[in-house]
């Protein structure tokens, strides 16, 4: 098959294989490299179709992001490791997580407050330090720090004295 036929291939599979959601340059760059193409006519598609706006890496980022908020939120590292599954430019990557919003010392509360509701815990000391001890796991593995996580139950302990 000659470029020009295959460039033209690709391009009408990739926008296929796109439809009408939003897709990351990683996740076609993957997509037509199994299907075969040469990484110079993929990397000539992929760079049309963000010309044309069809691969969005940015935009794709922030649909990824929004789905991880409130009680889904996960700590900056576990969220850079979503979007670079996701196959999200590491340049959008930074810039996205660079934001404020995102800043894990913002994020964590939002998961407390969902999950961990004011009163939720025992009164009795050492079963309230055994949930404590449950808490702080459950943030580890949503991407949280151990000593963000205790710091953030004092800050609210502090709060409700």
């Amino acid at each position: 098959m000659d470029r020009d036929l295959q460039y033209s291939d690709a391009r009408n599979k990739a926008i296929a294989h796109i439809g009408i959601a939003v897709s990351s340059s990683g996740k076609i760059r993957s997509f037509l490299t199994d299907k075969g193409y040469t990484a110079d006519v993929v990397e000539d598609v992929i760079s049309q179709l963000i010309e044309e706006n069809y691969i969005d890496d940015e935009r794709y980022g922030l649909k990824v992001l929004r789905t991880r908020s409130g009680n889904k939120a996960e700590g900056r590292l576990k969220l850079q490791a979503r979007l670079e599954a996701a196959g999200v430019s590491s340049d959008v990557i930074s810039r996205l997580l660079s934001r404020e919003e995102y800043a894990d010392e913002n994020t964590i509360m939002d998961v407390i407050s969902d999950r961990f509701p004011v009163g939720s815990f025992s009164s009795d000391p050492s079963e309230a330090r055994r949930e404590l001890a449950k808490a702080v796991r459950y943030l580890e593995s949503r991407g949280y720090s151990t000593s963000l996580a205790l710091a953030s139950f004092r800050n609210l302990l502090n709060d409700v004295e």
